[in-house]
């Protein structure tokens, strides 16, 4: 195979302008799913759910492989402790997802109190940034202990957001980028 052979398989010969048609197909279809999150609280709770118990057994069964495979004995015992946790949790989230997204929705506020009050912590002490680490803080905080403090329906609606703006400002994103791509003259 000569040189020009190879160059035309690993690089890129055709214009990106000439496929800003998929690229616009996959940001609407975002938009779409965004839309529908947001629209269907209760359906992406599910579906958040669902995802997170899966990914929960998938993590617990490796984590038992590596616990098998750890060089001693203390790395072994907590490796498939964590695994077998990870399997419960899993198959609880899989066997209710609703709670599953919902506790899901819990670990992110406790996160949010604990990255708050870190937040405080350095606005108090630090030298720079202190009013926008205060600001931070105070805001991961009362964001925190709602998520925290309230019920389970606020929880899947949380959740619901996430997943809905994600896929929305992604889907915005592509379909922005494929009308610049079909701007860009053919090579």
């Amino acid at each position: 195979m000569n040189d020009d052979k190879l160059a035309n398989l690993w690089s890129v010969t055709h214009p990106v302008s000439g496929k800003w048609g998929w690229i616009l197909v996959y940001g609407l279809l975002l938009i779409a799913f965004g839309i529908f999150a947001l629209l269907n609280p209760l359906s992406t709770g599910l579906a958040a759910g669902l995802v997170f118990g899966v990914t929960l057994v998938a993590y617990g069964a490796f984590a038992i492989a590596a616990g098998i495979s750890a060089l001693t004995t203390g790395a072994r015992v907590l490796e498939m402790l964590l695994g077998v946790i990870a399997i419960l949790a899993g198959l609880f989230s899989l066997f209710d997802p609703f709670q599953g997204a919902a506790s899901l929705a819990w670990a992110m506020g406790f996160w949010l109190v604990v990255s708050g009050i870190s937040q405080l912590g350095y606005g108090i002490t630090g030298a720079y940034h202190k009013a926008w680490r205060v600001l931070l803080g105070v805001l991961d905080i009362a964001l925190g202990a709602y998520l925290v403090l309230s019920g389970p329906v606020s929880g899947l609606v949380f959740v619901a957001a996430i997943v809905g703006f994600s896929f929305l400002f992604r889907g915005l994103f592509l379909t922005t980028l494929a009308f610049a791509l079909r701007r860009q003259p053919a090579a």
